[in-house]
């Protein structure tokens, strides 16, 4: 059984399960060739994301507050004057505090434009701005259609940039990245969708791993993982 995660609709599981008869009530399912367009556009910026070139992107900037270190990992200029079109164009609504959702109608009605975007600059492929659109856009195309495909390949590009965020912070290992700033959540946010879309998967060693940084980078547990933790260490009782 999957754990709830206080506050936020989760990626539904893999569709492995045999599916259920449809309904005449279910809403029509968007065509082949979108479905694939989604998959593709998502599958684009898998071969750029390189940590050499994402802390080049991304510079770390270190304060001292109350006797903590406090790091915010946000675009550097060059990304902020690229990003500027794209987000004109592509860019998603800003999910309300700790969600991982958000309205994200133009990327979803236009995923070949938006694959050609990135082709075309390669640099935006490793913007977390960029990463975490297409994450939040990943969550209203399983919402239209339960597509495995669509849902490994999410999985893939948020483990990706998860690692990214993880390694970038490891000069400063006791320092806190803050939900609570602002410029800290399109970031932060690569590694809760890769924690939400761990747990969808089963995939409680990765989901854990990342629980456990959030909580250590971020003790206010905004998004709940100490009971998401908790809940993962009980046997489950629906099992003989």
């Amino acid at each position: 059984m999957r754990p709830a995660r206080p506050g936020n609709e989760p990626f539904p599981p893999d569709p492995q399960a045999p599916e259920a008869p449809p309904s005449r009530d279910v809403a029509p399912q968007p065509p082949r060739g979108k479905v694939q367009a989604w998959t593709e556009l998502l599958r684009t910026p898998l071969p750029h994301l390189e940590l050499e070139v994402f802390t080049q992107l991304h510079p770390v900037r270190v304060d001292q507050a109350d006797g903590a270190t406090l790091l915010r990992i946000q675009p550097g200029q060059e990304v902020k004057r690229a990003l500027a079109p794209w987000t004109r164009r592509f860019g998603t609504t800003v999910p309300v505090f700790a969600s991982l959702e958000a309205e994200a109608n133009d990327l979803l009605g236009a995923p070949e434009e938006a694959a050609r975007w990135l082709r075309e600059r390669p640099l935006l492929c490793c913007a977390a701005p960029v990463l975490d659109d297409l994450l939040i856009a990943a969550r209203g195309m399983t919402a239209q259609v339960p597509s495995s495909g669509i849902t490994r390949v999410a999985r893939e590009l948020a483990y990706a940039a998860a690692g990214l965020v993880v390694a970038a912070s490891q000069r400063w290992p006791a320092a806190q990245i803050p939900w609570a700033d602002t410029k800290n959540r399109p970031t932060l946010r690569l590694v809760a969708q890769a924690i939400d879309l761990a747990l969808a998967a089963q995939d409680h060693e990765h989901a854990l791993a990342w629980m456990r940084w959030m909580l250590g980078r971020d003790a206010d547990d905004t998004h709940g993982w100490r009971s998401v933790m908790g809940s993962l260490r009980q046997p489950d009782a629906s099992k003989p």
